[in-house]
């Protein structure tokens, strides 16, 4: 199969991430303006323009209009955000990410142990009592359940482990899970929650490592409930 020849403002775009690369900008550098990238690369205004519409569509570079053009924090999430819309659930994406995110809050763990900043910590502890209230209300704490396991994560203070974190929540937050997860499961989850943040607290690695196994496992049970419905709509 012949490869598809390249438009100019696709060429444009390579050779403007080429000028960053070379140049070894950093995020929050400055860019030449459209008119010196038209003089560098002698195309016209709207080939330029092109091409840096989509490089800021793939968050490579912010756009702010009257003051310029520049590098931005390259995002793990944003190269996901045109596809995840797309995924698909099914049994095996569901179980391939529930083991990951197992791998993922494990570790954790450990790096929120390591790096101790107990107000991050009890941060955890403001989203879980909000669990137990909502529940309490006779509504699901979809959002604050996510939040707990967010603010583990931002525990860690690894922006990248932070990143991969919400590429993993994105998956389960896009499919809405919590429509087959019931409100005794929340109140299991919130005392669940409360034993892991105290071992955390205490510096209780292993123990808090095995408590959350533990809660996470009650995954596979949503990913039997949701094989059940599957099978009961067919």
């Amino acid at each position: 199969m012949l490869e598809r020849k390249k438009t100019l403002a696709e060429i444009v775009s390579d050779r403007i991430k080429t000028f960053i690369s070379e140049n070894n900008y950093q995020p929050g550098k400055r860019l030449p303006s459209e008119k010196e990238i038209m003089d560098m690369l002698g195309v016209s205004r709207t080939i330029v323009r092109e091409a840096l519409k989509t490089l800021q569509s793939h968050g490579m570079i912010e756009i702010k209009q009257g003051v310029g053009i520049f590098v931005s924090e390259i995002k793990i999430q944003g190269f996901f955000k045109n596809v995840s819309p797309f995924i698909k659930l099914d049994k095996v994406k569901f179980k391939e990410l529930i083991d990951t995110r197992i791998i993922l809050e494990l570790g954790a763990i450990e790096l929120a142990i390591e790096h101790y900043h107990l107000d991050k910590i009890k941060k955890m502890s403001h989203w879980n009592d909000l669990i137990l209230e909502k529940v309490e209300n006779g509504e699901k704490p979809k959002n604050e359940d996510l939040y707990f396991h967010r603010s583990l994560f931002d525990a860690t203070c690894n922006e990248t482990y932070i990143q991969l974190s919400n590429v993993i929540a994105e998956y389960f937050k896009m499919n809405q899970l919590e429509e087959i997860v019931d409100f005794e499961d929340y109140i299991a989850s919130y005392k669940e929650h409360k034993s892991i943040i105290t071992l955390l607290i205490n510096k209780e690695t292993e123990k808090a490592k095995l408590a959350m196994k533990a809660h996470l496992y009650h995954l596979y049970d949503i990913l039997h409930k949701w094989e059940e419905n599957s099978q009961m709509m067919e």
